[in-house]
């Protein structure tokens, strides 16, 4: 089934241009060219995905730069934003696509990609602005939820199904995470992401109180009740001893590894960690949602996209097409990220072969077709997520959840208001 492009024509896919150059090889460009790439992911990481492409098109090389995340975008607004060819491809974050459009720092694709197929809907959203595709999405993600069977069976509670519509809810995974304490687990239940918007939005979702941003990205709203319904769920989990405080969002899966706690709700990066873990009696279960409330997991990862400044457009098109497009492309590029693959066909594969847990991708499919809910799209989430972050910082710290959400909210209007 193929994805139309809003805002284009009923035509294929592949523009002109694009099927030119995977019909004609290398013979589409008139001397070896380099193209420059960076992002956040280790050089290792991206080694497979090159060395195929360059093998399939000897008459382009490419350089790959890695940068820290943290100092990705700040890269890309002093480097793209001063017009330098260099890099020609990059690493964006999704959420972030709507800013780097609005500051001409990513090349419409429309001229090349109009139609998709095989990759999955939500990810194509995130990467679309004003009806138009800025980048090609490379990988994807969701949340489930991690059960420890042992801490379970000592308090004797039943273990969560796998399907989606038998899900737990917030309710109770409390009620169990209390009576799992009671029969000697550390901690309760624990979230991935402790206190970034990725991990809690769908809690706000669930709750009825929407991703904070209106349609148009223009206006936020935080303090709604479900947001303060969400958020003071949310810190009745520290307060009560049932989610450590102090805890990073780099140590979490440590807790849940160690065997401190009974139920972790997180990436399934995660997966071979925990499958490797000596004496880690794991299962897996979907994501939870509020009693009565909608059923949201939270998605999105990365795309790649093309600087407008680049000198080898075509070559660098070409590029991120192949590592997203491609059969044999997309699935190296899978191979060098523990997140799922937001190509379809590669997804099926890459979990056929590398997460050999039954049903695991059969849930991680349904969660992305029917739960999914991207970030905003927003030209201004970067100080959306940044004074929504030390909201929820301050609320696990025992922060009025209310008092905390408004003052976030004030923050971000004052922010935008000077864009």
């Amino acid at each position: 089934m193929s994805t139309q492009i809003p805002g284009n024509g009923p035509r294929s896919w592949l523009g002109a241009t694009a099927l030119a150059l995977i019909l004609c090889g290398t013979s589409a460009f008139a001397e070896d060219v380099t193209l420059n790439f960076m992002g956040p992911e280790a050089p290792a990481a991206m080694e497979k995905v090159i060395a195929a492409f360059e093998a399939e098109n000897p008459g382009i090389k490419v350089n790959y730069e890695n940068v820290p995340f943290n100092d990705l975008n700040s890269i890309i607004q002093t480097r793209v934003g001063a017009g330098d060819p260099d890099p020609d491809v990059y690493t964006a974050d999704q959420p972030r696509i709507a800013s780097l459009v609005k500051k001409g720092q990513l090349l419409d694709l429309s001229p090349w990609v109009t139609e998709i197929d095989g990759v999955i809907q939500s990810s194509i959203d995130a990467s679309t602005v004003d009806g138009k595709l800025y980048a090609l999405p490379i990988s994807t993600s969701s949340q489930i939820t991690y059960y420890n069977k042992d801490l379970l069976d000592a308090a004797g509670i039943a273990h969560p199904s796998i399907d989606p519509s038998a899900r737990m809810t917030w309710e109770e995974m409390r009620a169990n995470g209390k009576e799992a304490m009671a029969a000697g687990s550390e901690f309760g239940f624990m979230w991935d992401q402790i206190n970034r918007y990725y991990q809690l939005q769908p809690l706000a979702e669930s709750a009825g109180g929407g991703s904070g941003v209106s349609a148009d990205g223009t206006a936020v709203d935080v303090t709604n009740d479900g947001w303060v319904k969400a958020m003071t769920f949310y810190a009745s989990a520290f307060e009560d001893g049932l989610a450590p405080r102090g805890v990073q969002p780099g140590q979490t899966k440590d807790v849940f590894a160690n065997g401190q706690i009974a139920y972790f709700v997180g990436g399934p990066w995660w997966l071979p960690l925990f499958s490797r873990t000596e004496g880690l009696n794991f299962g897996i279960a979907p994501h939870p949602y509020f009693e009565g409330g909608e059923m949201a997991t939270p998605t999105g990862a990365w795309s790649w996209g093309v600087n407008p400044n680049s000198d080898h457009v075509e070559e660098a098109v070409k590029f991120i097409m192949y590592a997203a497009l491609h059969p044999v492309g997309a699935l190296e590029t899978a191979k060098g990220f523990g997140l799922p693959p937001a190509n379809t066909t590669t997804f099926d594969v890459y979990y056929t072969e590398n997460i050999k847990i039954d049903g695991v991708a059969d849930l991680i499919k349904s969660e992305l077709a029917n739960t999914s809910r991207i970030r905003p799209r927003t030209t201004g989430y970067v100080e959306f997520e940044t004074f929504m972050g030390k909201a929820f910082e301050d609320i696990r710290n025992g922060a009025d959840p209310a008092d905390a959400l408004s003052t976030a909210e004030k923050a971000i209007e004052r922010a935008w208001s000077r864009n």
